[in-house]
C-alpha cells in the first residue's frame, strides 16, 4: 500500500497515512518501527519556509512509498524478515531531514550531507535508526 510516513513530534512515533483506498489521507496507525520500499522523499517548500519563519514545526516532509513492515502498540503489518532489516541497517546509509539546513532529505557520509530524493528501501525507528538504500 502506498503511504506517507512521517515522525509525529507529539506522540514521538511514526504516523502512517495511506495515499489510496478507503482511508486515503487519514492516519491509520502510529508505529515505533517502519520499513518501506520504492520511496520518494517529499518536502513542501511553502510549509518549510513557514517553519523557518515561525520557528514552529509542522508536517511538511514525508517519505512516500510502499510500507513493508510497521510495528506499534495499535498497528502492525509484518512482511519483513529480521535478516532483511539487518541488511538495510548494515548496507544502508544514515539519513536525516532538518528544515533549517536544507529543503530536502539528506544522507550523512563522513560528516558530509548529500541531498537525496528517492530510495529503494529504508528503515525508520524511534531508537534513532534511519537508514536507506539508494
Amino acid at each position: 500500500m502506498l503511504c506517507d510516513v512521517y515522525f509525529n513530534l507529539t506522540k514521538k512515533l511514526y504516523s502512517i497515512k495511506p495515499r489510496e483506498g478507503e482511508n486515503k489521507n487519514r492516519v491509520i496507525g502510529h508505529c515505533t518501527s517502519v520499513t518501506m520500499e520504492d520511496i520518494t522523499f517529499r518536502v513542501s517548500e511553502a510549509s518549510r519556509q513557514r517553519v523557518i519563519r515561525q520557528k514552529q514545526k509542522n508536517v511538511h516532509a514525508v517519505a512516500r512509498g510502499i510500507v513493508t513492515m510497521a510495528m506499534g502498540e495499535t498497528f502492525s503489518l509484518n512482511s519483513e524478515s529480521s535478516t532483511r532489516l539487518d541488511h538495510i541497517k548494515t548496507k544502508g546509509k544514515p539519513f536525516t531531514y532538518c528544515p533549517y539546513r536544507a529543503g530536502s532529505f539528506q544522507t550523512i557520509e563522513s560528516d558530509t550531507f548529500k541531498d537525496v530524493s528517492t530510495a529503494r528501501e529504508l528503515i525508520l525507528d524511534t531508537n534513532g535508526n534511519r537508514y536507506l538504500i539508494e
